[in-house]
């Protein structure tokens, strides 16, 4: 059997609804501002500190060295080299003292991941300039990204000592980098809970701590803390975000009972944290749950375009096609963010609704962007469906700007040609494409295919070796010469060595399983045929594989079953051609 082009049908996207929250995304924490200069401070006093820094500096001659060392680094992080650029900057560092060189040095050797290096770059800093806070904050986030707990901890105290404005900050980066693979995370857990421990009302303390308790299996510790935090910021998100994040990634159901539990005691969390709950349970495949989280919401923000959106997407999902139609249409007046996206998809719900001028009507709406290719491709389908083949030619022949939009228009066109019985047309439009891209395996193949049906085997054998000239071992391709040749031609030892390859590769396919039946067919391996094309016919009900098994049967003299399996294929595909053609070839009765 050839294995035959996908219908490019385009079916609903509820990927795209997990994506807008497959992990929620967090707030920024709330962090107090560094107090600023009193009011009555003039531009005087600014001046003067800046001429105090200034002086502070070291007085250094710009040497020849010097400056082409600079735009040496300068250069290689343009180019991609930060890491170069980062020791470049720390050695001139180190013989001018300069405490602005060490901070590039220190910000190229982060960028770059270097952290040995950014740490060396950013004590150098601290030393070369005692007063600086950044400095010793990011040395403090460097220490705990490496693992060095031991001189984390004493940076820590003492930020949080000399800058108690930004303990809530400090205390979030502690939650996100006490995370230790190597078996640390007892001792982080230990750091956090010490230093945290003279916090016990500050939500980020209470954070770090439950997310240090998590990394280290406290599962007490960490429910514990959230009861704590929703006592004292109930409408702080993010670590309700956090944990979710990190649920999901585990167990989508477990995920969602820990938010529905959170939400229960916080009736003021954000919308968007409230709709990452129905959101899991559209992971989790429980879309009638989903749908009625989603409705309840939208009970309170009936005019929210994220829930008219999801709403009509589940609708869909669940074949309820008109209040599908009704909720996309209302997000899309009220501005949904990807309104081509929302014509698109009611287009595709007026084709399920057999409404072929509605559909047509939405698909005309799609402006240029991501889905303006596939819009004109469903209008293309809908044109060719009422015998309007030129026209649809036409329109697809004006699309595709890239190469491989312009292969999969030529596909589409071929399909559309083929299913109006004018297989030479179809040879034709992947004749001329294949003279702008002659080594296209997916247009050699299409016009493979196209060449069996118009019965010249020599040109589909000629196009399916090219494809393995280039690519020997391409499962698809050899399967199609071996039916092929078994097919049109009598060379059954060869057809049989290119599908066994292809079997080997995928035994478990069911198109290569028929073909190998059928090929065995053909030798008069009338046994060991008719296993191949049952277990081909069990794994995939195809109407043509049961053309291929009757006609075992058929042959074996096990008529009645052929008959009732052609009857019945032809009840659920009227007239197929393979099983009509079988059928009369062989005399059985219709």
């Amino acid at each position: 059997m050839r294995m035959k082009p996908l219908k490019r049908t385009l079916p609903l996207l509820l990927a795209l609804l997990l994506a807008a929250c497959a992990s929620v995304k967090p707030p920024a924490p709330s962090v107090p501002p560094v107090q600023q200069n009193a009011a009555g401070d003039d531009n005087a006093s600014q001046d003067d500190a800046a001429k105090s820094a200034d002086a502070a500096l070291p007085k250094v001659e710009l040497t020849p060295e010097i400056f082409y060392g600079v735009l040496a680094g300068e250069i290689a992080a343009q180019r991609g080299a930060a890491g170069s650029a980062g020791l470049t900057y720390l050695d001139l560092a180190r013989q001018t003292r300069d405490p602005r060189l060490a901070q590039r040095a220190a910000e190229f050797c982060l960028l770059s991941g270097q952290l040995k290096e950014a740490a060396a770059a950013l004590r150098l800093w601290i030393e070369l300039d005692p007063d600086s806070l950044p400095a010793r904050e990011q040395l403090f986030v460097t220490l705990m990204r490496s693992g060095d707990l031991a001189e984390s901890k004493p940076l820590a105290e003492e930020l949080l000592r000399r800058e108690p404005a930004r303990a809530p900050a400090i205390f979030v980066q502690l939650a996100r980098l006490s995370t230790r693979p190597d078996g640390g995370s007892a001792r982080a857990y230990q750091m956090v809970s010490e230093l945290a421990a003279q916090y016990p009302n500050l939500p980020e303390a209470r954070f770090a701590v439950l997310a240090a308790a998590a990394d280290n299996g406290d599962k007490a510790a960490v429910d514990r803390e959230f009861d704590r935090l929703a006592q004292i910021a109930p409408q702080w998100d993010l670590p309700v975000a956090w944990q979710v994040d990190r649920l999901r990634r585990q167990d989508m159901n477990q995920a969602a009972a820990f938010l529905q539990r959170e939400l229960a005691r916080r009736p003021q969390a954000s919308l968007e944290l409230q709709m990452a709950y129905p959101r899991l349970l559209v992971g989790a495949k429980r879309f009638v749950e989903a749908r009625a989280a989603f409705e309840a919401l939208l009970k309170d923000y009936p005019d929210n375009p994220d829930l008219l959106y999801a709403t009509g997407l589940l609708a869909y999902q669940m074949r309820d096609l008109k209040t599908a139609s009704d909720r996309l249409e209302r997000a899309l007046a009220q501005r949904h963010p990807e309104p081509d996206f929302v014509r698109f998809t009611l287009g595709q719900i007026a084709e399920d609704d057999h409404d072929a001028a509605r559909a047509a009507n939405w698909y005309r709406q799609v402006g240029p962007g991501q889905q303006y290719l596939p819009a004109q491709s469903r209008l293309a389908l809908l044109e060719a469906g009422e015998g309007q083949l030129d026209e649809a030619l036409g329109r697809l022949g004006l699309l595709g700007s890239t190469d491989q939009e312009k292969v999969s228009v030529v596909l589409l066109q071929s399909q559309l040609a083929r299913d109006a019985k004018q297989p030479q047309r179809a040879y034709e439009l992947l004749t001329q494409a294949l003279r702008r891209q002659p080594r296209s395996i997916e247009l050699l193949y299409e016009r493979s295919l196209v060449s069996d049906m118009l019965g010249n085997a020599g040109n589909a054998e000629r196009d399916l070796r090219l494809i393995l000239k280039d690519k020997p071992g391409d499962t698809q391709a050899l399967n199609a010469l071996g039916y092929t040749l078994a097919n049109r031609t009598t060379r059954y030892h060869e057809a049989y060595g290119y599908i066994d390859k292809a079997l080997k590769a995928e035994p478990d396919n069911p198109v290569i399983q028929d073909s190998m039946g059928w090929v065995l067919y053909k030798q008069g391996k009338l046994d060991a045929a008719r296993k191949y094309l049952e277990k081909a016919y069990h794994a995939m009900p195809d109407p043509e594989v049961a053309a291929h098994l009757g006609e075992v049967l058929w042959r074996q003299g096990r008529r009645d079953e052929a008959q009732q399996l052609w009857e019945k294929e032809l009840a659920a595909h009227p007239d197929h051609e393979v099983i009509t053609e079988t059928m009369r070839r062989l005399g059985a009765k219709r």
